[in-house]
């Protein structure tokens, strides 16, 4: 049987095939008698088409990496966030080393100044006139914030390097309330603010180191008095659950919701965006951090609260707070019981 090889144009039928077909191979084959058509794609345009398909793919995926090479990248990793980690560990060391060395520096002198100042004012270097007496109560005044403020950042780098140890003893809660009260009673009589105090009767004793927990109570009704223009300051405790709560409630001007990330970070004042009188704030915007280009009226350099949320924590204890803008606040702490 002869065949012969000749090429067919094709028909706009064949364009509804699934596959785009540029060149047949038409043969005609006889079965049976029958005429019959056998087409098949080109061989050349095969080849072309997976070559495409190899440029392809190349170009879109990357190849893959050995198992080894992905973990010498990650040694590589792991390595290089190690040393960043020392080298971090080694400079707040030193921070924490200098501020200590700096805080006892200080103190000396402080002393000395303060000591001087009662020798004065106790006549031992002759009787003062008034207005000389006046100016030695400032000196005394002043040293004693500068001191205060030394022995905080002092304490602070203590706690940061886990080196401060708790004088453990037996006391009743209401002795701290008591205490604590009697210290800030003559400034908020200054301010002319009413003082209340509300212990639960028959509390538990608790075992605590009483000089830090003073020391915290002291913070917040220190700030308490001092973001308080007018109305009252409430300290207490009562029993709740396994421990004591205590709180430092006022009717100041409250802390803006904004501020929350702020409140137990280090030198950091949540009050300077705030008027003193009610419902006025400040047109500085808030980006980031507080702005400190705004004057600081109340004084301080924001270590309190950190400091007494840390002390709170080495007793065990949480501390958190409850506030209202321009209604006040209330800064409450949960020692357990032993």
């Amino acid at each position: 049987m002869l065949v012969e090889s000749r090429k067919v144009l094709l028909k706009d039928s064949l364009w509804a095939l699934p596959v785009r077909i540029k060149k047949l191979l038409v043969a005609p084959v006889q079965r049976r008698g029958k005429g019959m058509a056998v087409a098949a794609r080109h061989d050349g345009d095969r080849r072309e088409e997976e070559r495409a398909s190899i440029s392809r793919s190349k170009t879109k995926i990357a190849p893959k990496k050995s198992p080894w090479q992905r973990r010498r990248r990650f040694r590589a990793r792991l390595s290089e966030a190690q040393k960043h980690a020392r080298q971090l560990e080694a400079l707040n060391r030193l921070q924490a080393e200098f501020i200590a060395n700096v805080s006892h520096e200080l103190r000396t002198p402080l002393n000395g100044i303060l000591g001087y100042a009662e020798l004065l004012r106790d006549g031992m270097y002759g009787q003062l006139a008034p207005a000389q007496q006046e100016v030695v109560e400032h000196i005394r005044a002043c040293g004693n914030h500068l001191l205060d403020l030394v022995n905080e950042i002092l304490d602070l780098s203590r706690l940061q390097q886990h080196q401060m140890q708790l004088e453990i003893s037996t006391i009743a809660p209401v002795e701290l309330i008591e205490a604590a009260a009697a210290a800030v009673d003559p400034l908020a009589r200054q301010r002319r603010l009413n003082l209340v105090t509300r212990c639960e009767p028959d509390l538990p004793l608790l075992r605590v180191d009483f000089r830090r927990l003073y020391q915290v109570l002291l913070n917040l009704l220190s700030n308490a008095i001092k973001f308080t223009k007018e109305g009252t300051v409430e300290i207490g405790a009562r029993r709740e659950s396994n421990g004591i709560r205590f709180h430092v409630k006022d009717t100041g001007i409250g802390i803006a919701p904004e501020f929350a990330r702020y409140v137990f970070k280090e030198f950091h004042q949540l009050a300077p965006v705030f008027s003193l009188q009610r419902n006025e704030r400040s047109a500085a915007p808030l980006k980031g951090e507080p702005p400190d280009g705004v004057a600081r009226p109340f004084g301080g350099v924001g270590l309190g609260l950190s400091l007494s949320k840390r002390l709170v924590e080495l007793h065990g204890g949480k501390i958190a707070y409850a506030t209202k803008e321009n209604e006040g606040t209330e800064f409450y702490f949960h020692i357990p019981i032993a």
